[in-house]
Order: C-alpha cells, then structure tokens, then sequence
C-alpha cells in the first residue's frame, strides 16, 4: 500500500478568497516504511504574503520571488501523489488549497479522485477527545518532537503527519502467526488450548439491559466534545 503525508504553507487560511500555496511537502511510505522520496518546493503565490502569514512558516515574499509558480510544478506534484492514500493533519485544509491551485493553473484534476483521503487530525480528535490535537501537541504526546520546534515547515510537517499515522495505526494488519501455530508448540514454547468438551456459559441480555445500554451509549455521545470515537469516519467523505 502507497502512502504519501502532504503539508502545505499559505498566505492565509482562505483559497476561495485569493490566498495561495507558497510551499508544499511530501513524503512517500510503502507498506508502512519511509521511502527517503519526498517532494519539496517554494511556491510564487503571486501576490505578497501578509506578516502575520510569515511569523508562523518564517517564509517571505522576497524568498518566493523568484520561484516557480504552482502551474509550473503541478504536474510533477500530481505524478507524486496519483494513486496513493493521502495523509494529511487536517487535510480538508490542505485539500482545498490544493484543489484550488489545481483548478486556477487550468487542470482538470482534483484530489479526491487521484487519492484516498486519510485525516490524522479527525483520527486524533476520536482517540484524544479531550487533549490538544494540533500536529505539535500530538507529536509530543507520541514522542515524535518536543512541543517548541520553531517555523512549520511543510516538509518537516508532512514528515510529522506520517509518524503520527503510523503510531496511531501501530499493529493495525501487523499481527502474523508463525507456521504450524495452533499446531502444537510455537518458538515460545507455549501449548495450543483444547476446548473439546468445554461448555461454555452464555448469557444473553435482556430488553431492559439494553434499554440501559443504548442510554448509556447516547449519554456518553452527548458528553463528548467530539462525539462518541465509535461514531466517526476517519476516512474524507
């Protein structure tokens, strides 16, 4: 399976209303490994990027000047990404900003219908309900950086995106029995369990019982901030 974790920088937080990708980052996984490929480029976002847009990715208007335009690099970028899923720590914003630019260099292609789209954001928010899940407090929490790490960068930020995914889904399709388990003895020397002639008790609950259960359910759903984590889709719709 073909992953790639993107990150992108702006001039500020609205692509409809003119603002623009100055840098995008990339980085591949294949079955769960880094790759070492990864796509990195300032972008010119023809226009100037606000001082305020500057103090959080230290990016100027003078260092992407002289830049290629995201028209330039769109197909480069497209051949790194078509095909794989991709991860992103509130994607839906990466998203938008891609398809934007996508759309205003006059290409017919979209996200959505190149990729899998995988929020690590939503899947934080379902596992920590009640902690901060921004991609510095969430790298902390899993041990991938210290909180205080300076400007985002896009590459450093896509490299962020893809530890957490793969701490947070650690295990998930890793499990392998070795040959003959069940069988007898395995490496660790431990017995296969016979339950021939075993009964074993079953109980069935009653409708009170899960009267009681579905309240309970939809009290705890209620009381979470985010929502009950059984609720959510992790995949974008």
């Amino acid at each position: 399976m073909r992953r790639v974790a993107v990150d992108v920088e702006t001039t500020g937080l609205n692509p409809a209303g003119g603002d623009r990708v100055i840098s995008v980052g990339c980085v591949e996984l294949v079955e769960r490994q880094l790759t070492g490929r990864a796509f990195h480029r300032l972008v010119n976002p023809e226009r100037s990027i606000p001082e305020e847009s500057s103090r959080v990715h230290g990016i100027t208007s003078e260092q992407v000047a002289g830049q290629p335009r995201f028209a330039d690099l769109a197909e480069e970028f497209l051949d790194f990404v078509r095909g794989a899923d991709l991860l992103g720590h509130n994607l839906e914003f990466d998203r938008s900003f891609l398809d934007e630019e996508l759309r205003r260099a006059g290409r017919m292609e979209r996200l959505p219908q190149l990729c899998g789209l995988t929020c690590t954001l939503k899947m934080a928010r379902a596992r920590y309900p009640t902690q901060r899940n921004n991609l510095d407090a969430l790298s902390f929490r899993l041990g991938l950086t210290s909180e205080a790490r300076g400007y985002h960068d896009a590459l450093e930020d896509a490299r962020l995106t893809a530890g957490v995914w793969l701490r947070m889904t650690m295990g998930q399709g890793e499990l392998k029995m070795s040959e003959g388990a069940g069988e007898g003895a395995g490496a660790s020397g431990a017995q296969a369990l016979s339950r021939q002639g075993l009964k074993l008790a079953c109980f069935e609950p009653g409708e009170d019982d899960l009267k009681r259960h579905r309240e309970m359910l939809g009290m705890i759903d209620r009381k979470s901030e985010q929502g009950a984590a059984w609720l959510k889709d992790f995949k974008e719709s």
